[in-house]
């Protein structure tokens, strides 16, 4: 096992919430992400954190795409955190086939979500292979109060009890 492969088992063993980030591109663009935290209450911040070889780092990098999505995934969700992870059938067309609107980023919303969250780009940090993406909170929202959140725990999809 190398190094990152012993990382990559530790970090692991940290359960996170499950979020797909969606970009107001044309077409429409979105990622799964765990690295996703809250990050200052003034201003309303968040961060996500992006792989640089990702279709959505690009995005944010080289084009003039200037917000995102943050949508909070239910455990019946789980198909689109599947989806835009990269681990099912690519024929599928979610931003077609779910329903969805948009906030005012005009990056698509899901709306059987828990929540979303709406950001402007605020800054971005270089760490390592990653790029850590501050957004200014513009419109957040709780759509289903009563929701079960979808998980990821040691590499599998989950809820919490």
């Amino acid at each position: 096992m190398t190094e990152s492969d012993d990382f990559r088992e530790v970090m692991g063993e940290f359960a996170t919430g499950v979020t797909v980030v969606t970009f107001p591109s044309d077409p429409p663009h979105g990622i799964t992400v765990n690295a996703f935290a809250s990050l200052s209450m003034d201003p309303p911040l968040v961060l996500i954190c992006l792989d640089h070889g990702t279709n959505a780092h690009r995005l944010l990098t080289n084009e003039d795409c200037k917000s995102y999505c943050v949508n909070i995934l239910t455990k019946s969700q789980r198909h689109l955190g599947e989806y835009f992870a990269g681990m099912t059938d690519a024929s599928t067309e979610p931003f077609v086939e779910e329903k969805i609107h948009t906030g005012m980023t005009a990056a698509p919303i899901f709306n059987e979500s828990l929540a979303y969250i709406d950001c402007t780009l605020y800054n971005e940090f270089e760490a390592g292979d990653h790029t850590i993406y501050a957004g200014k909170v513009e419109q957040a929202e709780i759509l289903q109060r009563d929701g079960e959140p979808l998980v990821f725990y040691e590499g599998q999809w989950g809820t919490v009890a």
